[in-house]
């Protein structure tokens, strides 16, 4: 009788053993790829970031430049500086040359910015029918205000006075409180736009997310 109840045992231990677990979401830490040499530049001079659309209440181009100072110099080892551009500045090689003041090894971070937000109609309710995704019946149209964040960004060498990388960035997200402040909105939208951000210039990990499947 022992036996045979070891060897029960011994069967639903091996059965376990073989049973598939369910998959298991897991975060990896990826390196980061920039496009500039570990070194290459030990200081980052902030600008205001010129505002395409300017709201009456909410001056996106300095908050930006703002947050960024901030940032940088929690995750930047080297020297972090700002120089606000006056209105009307007209950029150039020697211009921006003339700005480093000798300061070879500096890069600057520049550019413009837009910040805006568009009311938009979306279906209600969170559930999807089953038989098709675009029957509506029984689901009420509401408002919601889509807030957009759009940076074309340049670095630009405080030696040559060239830009060294360019790229535009987009963030959006929908808010359903149609009196969803610029303020708030800003700062959803910003902090997508600096995990960007810094692994280019910075070459600073991300964290992605992997499925895990376990036997």
């Amino acid at each position: 009788m022992r036996n045979r109840v070891l060897l029960f045992a011994a069967l639903l231990w091996a059965g376990a053993a073989c049973r598939s677990l369910g998959p298991e979401l897991v975060r990896v830490e990826m390196p980061g790829v920039s496009p500039f040499p570990p070194g290459s530049f030990s200081e980052i001079i902030v600008t205001d970031f010129r505002n395409e659309a300017p709201l009456p209440d909410f001056d996106a181009g300095r908050e930006l430049r703002t947050y960024l100072e901030s940032e940088l110099r929690h995750a930047f080892d080297g020297t972090v500086s700002v120089l606000p551009l006056p209105a009307g500045t007209v950029v150039s090689p020697e211009s921006w040359k003339d700005a480093a003041a000798g300061r070879s090894r500096a890069v600057f971070l520049t550019g413009t910015v837009r910040l805006a937000g568009q009311v938009r109609k979306a279906v209600g309710g969170r559930k999807v029918p089953v038989d098709s995704p675009f029957n509506v019946t029984g689901r009420a149209l509401v408002e919601q205000i889509r807030w957009t964040l759009s940076v074309d960004l340049e670095i630009i060498s405080a030696e040559t006075g060239e830009a060294l990388y360019s790229n535009t960035f987009r963030e959006d997200r929908d808010y359903g409180e149609l009196d969803k402040p610029a303020e708030f909105a800003f700062s959803d939208l910003s902090s997508g736009f600096r995990a960007r951000l810094f692994p280019i210039l910075l070459g600073s990990p991300t964290f992605e997310q992997r499925m895990l499947f376990r036997r």
